[in-house]
């Protein structure tokens, strides 16, 4: 074991407290607790999550969040390493990773809070780790060793309890600032987890120097000014995963929920952000930063297995035969392209123990081995991501690099000697402008002049514009497909309400629901006039959103709703 005294470069990896409120919007939350509220569906909140909290000390014993603070009250905080003082770090980290108001997993119930010289010192550094019952590790500090027996033990402990350890990098203005890669061996360099910077970029980034030189730090970011802040914004949207996996072991497994986390990331966080066959995720940026939503519906589009044609999102938990491949199949349909398409696989390396008697003492050495994996897309367009040392690889294809229509695979392929589990997730969207649904849905029986946006070909007062955005058959005769309005009795009170249905893909087109009161005024569309109140999915891959008007109708002599749709 080592003294306590001997840990010397510890680290906090934050500044000031800022105010962290907007993030929810940032990374989607509100958008995804928004649509789900709409769909019926109830927000999950990482309710019944245990997760473990490592914090460096401020000062002597100051390691443990305040426990009187409010958004705390429904959490179990136990200070495990037993002689803790109340730390603001620590607190700020828990107010992000479980505040009943700051957090976007306030239903995480229980907390282990260890000092973090504690924690190393109880076979984290020399040993063998103490047991993990968490899901989660959370690490908002940093300490450099110089030596790769942190990431080690913590690797192996990783594939040992199945726990998913999620790590802060150094903010830009820590660490040597004369070496333009400072990552830290603990735990920046862990392999078996995720590494965290921040959304603008002012963190340590670059490639690791110890324990596998080479490997592209960090994997994700987060919006805040501090990765300390970051860290545990990442260690919450898991912790909502694992609630909404809904006790499926191979969603709860943590290399799926970090195959999941990063295939959602959003790219948008910079123009700048790009990737090599050989550099599977951005220098700087990671996978990207933290997008919730497309991470929860990743995982809610299910598991899908290789030999299979897949969905636009899914998942799988599988393994790969030595020097074998799997294969995923993609379908493009006539009439669409395939955009944003972000394939991302991720495994675990494998660390072994082995025990020596030196005298009357053990001492414990740790090795490794790595698969090597490959993840390419073949088909009418061809790439490859094969890094000779990440234990990640990722395919992104923006919209200015759509699939057109056709067939393609994903393959999965494995150069190694052995059997090697993996996690793959994607996500990808399906687009059909007015273009390219004229080219899916005309036959020869339509001539050219009647395939304009406002003409009618089949005569039923339906111009083809609007035959696409409710989707209509434009050769068909058919008015069904209209907005269906009427009046509806909610509390003792009825409202007019209309509702339409809509492709679940995108199709270029805005939908605006409008009101008015007379006829000879402005339509509006203020949400102080109109509200969205529903949306429910229908077969044939649409969705029906159902909008009402705030005011009952005993409120105006007359009122009016319309859809307006526009290119």
């Amino acid at each position: 074991m080592l003294a306590k005294t001997s840990l010397i470069s510890i680290s906090f990896i934050y500044g000031t407290q800022l105010s962290f409120a907007a993030y929810k919007e940032s990374v989607r939350h509100t958008e995804l607790a928004n649509e789900l509220s709409l769909r019926g569906v109830n927000i999950p909140t990482g309710a019944g999550v245990s997760v473990t909290q490592v914090e460096a000390p401020e000062a002597t014993d100051e390691y443990v969040p305040n426990t009187t603070n409010s958004e705390f009250a429904n959490v179990t905080i136990v200070d495990e390493t037993g002689t803790g003082l109340t730390s603001s770090h620590a607190t700020q980290v828990g107010l992000n990773l479980y505040g009943s108001s700051t957090s976007i997993s306030p239903g995480i119930s229980n907390v282990s809070v260890y000092s973090a010289n504690d924690f190393i010192n109880s076979g984290w550094f020399s040993g063998t780790p103490t047991t993990e019952n968490n899901p989660l590790q959370n690490h908002s500090w940093v300490y450099w060793s110089a030596s790769d027996q942190a990431s080690l033990r913590m690797d192996y402990a990783a594939n040992r309890d199945e726990f998913l350890p999620i790590a802060g990098l150094y903010n830009s203005d820590y660490g040597d600032q004369n070496i333009a890669y400072d990552i830290p061996d603990t735990y920046g360099s862990i392999y078996n987890g995720i590494t965290v910077g921040v959304s603008d970029g002012t963190h340590r980034y670059g490639v690791t120097s110890y324990d596998g030189i080479g490997r592209t730090k960090p994997e994700i970011v987060a919006p805040s000014a501090y990765t300390s802040y970051a860290t545990p914004m990442i260690t919450s949207a898991a912790a909502l995963l694992i609630e909404s996996a809904n006790e499926d072991s191979n969603a709860l497994q943590p290399i799926t929920l970090k195959a999941i986390l990063l295939a959602g990331a959003d790219k948008s966080i910079s123009e700048s952000w790009d990737q090599t066959t050989t550099r599977p995720i951005d220098e700087v940026y990671g996978a990207g930063e933290l997008d919730i939503y497309e991470s929860y519906f990743i995982q809610q589009a299910g598991q899908q297995v290789a030999g299979n044609s897949i969905d636009e999102r899914g998942w799988n938990l599988s393994s790969v035969s030595s020097n074998s491949s799997d294969i995923y199949s993609i379908n493009v349909p006539v009439g669409f392209e395939l955009r944003n398409l972000s394939a991302l696989i991720t495994w675990n390396r494998t660390v072994t123990q082995t025990a020596s008697r030196r005298g009357p003492s053990i001492q414990y050495t740790y090795t490794s081995t790595l698969a090597n994996l490959s993840l390419s897309l073949t088909g009418n367009a061809s790439q490859t991501s094969d890094s000779a040392v990440d234990n990640i690889e990722h395919i992104w294809r923006d919209s200015s690099h759509a699939l057109a229509s056709g067939d393609y695979t994903l393959t999965v392929a494995s150069t190694s000697s052995t059997s090697t589990d993996y996690a793959i997730a994607w996500r990808s969207q399906l687009y059909q402008d007015y273009s390219l649904w004229t080219n899916a849905s005309f036959t020869e029986a339509t001539s050219t002049e009647l395939r304009d946006a406002d003409d009618d070909p089949d005569g039923d007062g339906i111009e083809n514009l609007l035959e696409q955005a409710f989707g209509g058959d434009p050769e068909v005769n058919d008015i069904s497909i209209l907005p269906i309005s009427e009046t509806i009795e909610d509390n003792g009170q009825r409202y007019l309400q209309i509702s339409y249905r809509k492709p679940n893909f995108e199709n270029a087109l805005t939908y605006t629901v409008e009101t008015v009161t007379d006829l000879n005024d402005t339509w509006s569309s203020q949400n102080s006039e109109v509200e969205l109140i529903s949306i429910a999915t229908e077969s044939g891959n649409f969705d029906r959103y159902t909008y009402r008007r705030v005011e009952p109708i005993s409120a105006s002599d007359q009122a009016f709703l319309r859809v307006s749709i526009t290119e």
